[in-house]
């Protein structure tokens, strides 16, 4: 870890995860963890290292950004580009950090920073990652113009009953875009070749259907699968469904466990993921000292 932070602070922090990490052969985990490396730093690269924090995790890495919201986001695009054919999961968040020491384990950090960037990570997909309604207002308290750049994308409840409204890189603006620079040259071309029939073509491509999305579902024992209320059949055995392009309610149910339940908005043609086990309750905490944060921070990060 980068000794750069002495007292409490409120940073970003991008969660990098390596989707089902755990569940590849070990040749695999060491070429995919040698790639994450590679890629952290190119990722890290233009950030000073007095404003950064890199932390290794058994499935990933998590990068404290101590300067502005807009260095984190840019670090978030730097790694999804950079990723190729890594199955990088990102959760980016903005909330307090803390050092603190173990006689035992040494220094380390801990806060809701770090806890909510990997419950973001473990909820996203590789070509989908995931920000906080707390990042995103930091950034739009410094960029505006940034914050524009993500749109909701839906809440998620986890385990323990706790909720977070997403965002995610507005796919929609960049396409709007796209198409407005090519209606723009398609319309001087017109003007200049008299090609009436390229504005037909280009009518066509704009009416064609859209594609439906897709849900993968990876759950663990198993959960009854409930789309807009309406039960879809059971996963495992069911992996795979088709849904309308747009918002839907999701909902996993496993009584007597906690039911899961998303907020998505899903675009044509995306895929997501949904990875969630349905595990025992835990019991009510007893309240922890310093030292017990520490070791619940370096469990969950991987020291």
């Amino acid at each position: 870890m980068n000794e750069t932070l002495s007292t409490p602070a409120l940073a970003s922090v991008v969660v990098l995860k390596i989707r089902e990490f755990p569940r590849r052969p070990v040749t695999e985990q060491v070429k995919l963890k040698t790639q994450l490396e590679a890629l952290v730093a190119l990722a890290i690269g233009a950030l000073p290292a007095a404003e950064r924090i890199v932390l290794d995790t058994p499935d990933g890495a998590a990068i404290v950004v101590l300067g502005s919201p807009r260095d984190a986001l840019d670090l978030a695009k730097r790694s999804q580009a950079a990723a190729a054919d890594l199955p990088l999961c990102i959760g980016v968040n903005h909330g307090p950090v803390k050092p603190v020491s173990d006689a035992l384990r040494g220094s380390g950090l801990v806060g809701d920073g770090l806890a909510a960037g990997t419950t973001l990570a473990n909820a996203a997909t590789p070509d989908r990652l995931l920000v906080s309604r707390s990042f995103h207002e930091a950034l739009e308290a410094v960029a505006p113009g940034r914050a524009a750049e993500l749109s909701p994308a839906g809440v998620f409840t986890d385990a323990s009953v706790r909720t977070y409204e997403l965002y995610t890189l507005d796919r929609g603006a960049a396409r709007a875009r796209r198409r407005q620079l090519f209606a723009a040259g398609a319309v001087t071309v017109i003007s200049i070749l008299g090609l009436g029939v390229l504005a037909r073509s280009i009518l066509h491509v704009d009416s064609a259907p859209a594609r439906p999305a897709v849900i993968e579902f990876a759950i663990t024992p198993r959960g009854d699968v409930y789309i807009d209320g309406v039960l879809k059949g059971r996963a495992p055995p069911l992996k795979r469904l088709e849904v309308s392009p747009g918002p839907h309610t999701i909902e996993l149910r496993n009584s007597p466990h906690a039911p899961l339940k998303l907020e998505v908005n899903l675009g044509p043609a995306e895929e997501m993921t949904i990875a969630h086990s349905f595990t025992k309750p835990k019991s009510a905490a007893k309240s922890k000292s310093a030292g017990d944060y520490v070791r619940d921070l370096r469990r969950q990060l991987g020291f």
